[in-house]
């Protein structure tokens, strides 16, 4: 049985920090015989818990759009985007203020100027975007958003 890849390269650059040529060889041989029990037998953390605990699809998205009418995108740090059972926001991009990406009907809240929280959506040029984020950016792993002008 085969060891993932993800396995082998942080097995091969561990043993790679090692001052033994042997060693990274003798690694990446007993990767080889790792057994699928030994790579899924492992406890969830308590912030995956919590999402399984919220309810819903739990798809992995970016936006509202991205979940079934009755979820909304939820995002933390911890565990990343995923829809889960909730009412969407209703906050207007570059036009309404936020607290949290729950107040927004994008699911989008960011800074704005003078550090004030502002929804934000997807918009294709500058004239997609409301007064308080004027400027459509193309932002990595997300895609083209309003945001502030810098």
């Amino acid at each position: 049985m085969r060891a993932p890849a993800s396995v082998v390269v942080l097995a091969l650059a561990l043993a790679a920090c090692s001052s033994s040529s042997t060693t990274a060889a003798a690694t990446a041989d007993a990767l080889t015989d790792v057994t699928p029990d030994a790579l899924t037998d492992v406890t969830p953390d308590a912030a995956a818990e919590a999402r399984v605990d919220a309810g819903g699809s739990h798809a992995v998205c970016t936006f509202n759009r991205d979940c079934p009418s009755t979820e909304r995108c939820a995002c933390d740090e911890a565990t990343g985007c995923f829809c889960e059972t909730g009412a969407r926001g209703t906050g207007v991009n570059g036009v309404d203020a936020c607290a949290s990406s729950n107040d927004c009907a994008s699911s989008v809240c960011v800074q704005g100027q003078g550090g004030a929280y502002v929804c934000s959506g997807e918009c294709a040029s500058n004239a997609d975007c409301g007064g308080k984020l004027p400027l459509c950016s193309d932002i990595a792993f997300v895609g083209k958003i309003c945001v502030r002008t810098p």
